[in-house]
């Protein structure tokens, strides 16, 4: 079986992999970016000595997105799909919407499944948010999930990231009043600017400008979220480059002073990026800086070419 699943959310696309995947732990994850098609497809084409399903995930798929159509990637996908091995779950999946003009993706949705999983919006998002919560035993007013998807900015993601914290500080069954909400989801600069730096790694434009927006209107420096967004950058790399030297996690966390939980997001982070993207970002957001406090760039308008140029890529 073969599967392509786009989506705009990482809980819904992680959830369906899970859902696909039914606790098997025979699995491998490439990262599309990093790695060439050809030793993917050959992974894909083993035959495993009892028969054992094997599921293949192949992380940030551009070869069906708006990226320059690679004619021998498309020859060597398209003469698999014609052979697929039988014990083999391929999945690829985007977060960027695919290009629906691309032979490559007119054959895939021939050949194999094609999943498009949008996140809620609007009054859906409001009932899903609902849902969630009773789900998980919690009560709540209506009028207070409304509080939870402003606050949030409508984002699914963080909707759910925030949801999930109620299992670390309530007893089920527990009434979330709106009062507990302010305290627990509170919408100040430095939440914000953190939600703004995970948008933009995560590559959410629509969500990046409008917290971008939100900032400006708190009146934080564009060199301020420079230097933020420089620091992820540079602890992807410094992560990459002490894992290519033997470093194992314990020794990398010491190294470079991280929590578990921050060295966890960055691995994670750094799974959506090729090393020389990150390279060349740093590079960039260095060089902005200074054309910045020099005087040769406006502030904002050089910062958000920047910001146009990654989501571009």
């Amino acid at each position: 079986m073969n599967i392509l699943i786009a989506s705009d959310s990482k809980v819904l696309l992680d959830e369906e992999i899970t859902a696909i995947l039914k606790n098997s732990t025979n699995k491998i994850v490439y990262n599309y970016n990093d790695t060439d098609l050809k030793d993917i497809l050959d992974e894909a084409g083993y035959i495993s000595m009892f028969n054992e399903m094997k599921y293949i995930i192949v992380k940030n798929a551009n070869i069906f997105c708006k990226e320059k159509e690679n004619s021998l990637n498309t020859e060597l996908l398209l003469k698999y799909l014609n052979n697929p091995n039988s014990n083999t779950t391929l999945i690829f999946t985007t977060y960027e919407a695919p290009d629906k003009r691309k032979t490559i993706f007119k054959k895939w949705q021939q050949l194999a499944i094609y999943k498009e999983l949008k996140a809620p919006t609007g009054y859906d998002l409001i009932n899903a948010t609902k849902k969630l919560i009773m789900k998980k035993g919690y009560q709540i007013l209506d009028n207070d999930i409304k509080y939870i998807t402003n606050t949030c900015l409508n984002n699914y993601d963080l909707i759910v990231n925030e949801i999930n914290k109620f299992d670390l500080l309530f007893k089920k069954n527990t009434m979330i009043t709106l009062d507990v909400l302010k305290d627990l989801i509170s919408p100040n600069v430095k939440d914000n600017q953190f939600k703004f730096i995970d948008a933009v790694i995560m590559k959410d434009m629509k969500l990046a400008f409008n917290l971008l927006e939100d900032l400006k209107s708190l009146k934080v420096e564009s060199i301020q979220l420079i230097n933020l967004l420089a620091r992820e950058y540079r602890l992807m790399i410094m992560v990459d480059l002490l894992t290519t030297k033997n470093y194992n996690p314990e020794k990398i966390k010491q190294e470079l002073k991280l929590m578990d939980w921050q060295y966890q997001k960055i691995i994670k982070n750094k799974a959506l990026y090729h090393l020389d993207d990150l390279k060349d970002y740093l590079l960039a957001l260095t060089k902005l800086d200074y054309e910045i406090k020099a005087g040769l760039k406006d502030k904002w308008l050089g910062f958000e070419s920047f910001l146009l140029e990654v989501f571009e890529y």
